[in-house]
């Protein structure tokens, strides 16, 4: 493993590739956490106005959720 990395750092086009490799692999990260977090937000904004449009509370809306989940635990079990 030891040769693997000295060839590698002694070598500049091989240190380049293995750069850009890793800022392609880091970029491709990080776009897809941002775009989860594009979609997050989105489904938070529709949330949120449902409930503004509805006028209930977030206990009333969540509390079928609490029960579903509740129910698909014990049938796990």
């Amino acid at each position: 493993m030891s040769e693997f990395i000295d060839i590698i750092l002694s070598n500049k086009i091989y240190l380049l590739i293995l750069v850009c490799l890793t800022g392609a692999i880091v970029f491709l990260i990080i776009k897809k956490l941002l775009k989860l977090l594009v979609y997050a937000a989105i489904i938070l904004l529709a949330f949120l106005a449902y409930i503004y449009y509805t006028g209930e509370t977030v206990g009333s809306v969540l509390k079928p959720v609490e029960k579903a989940l509740e129910k698909a635990g014990e049938a796990v079990k």
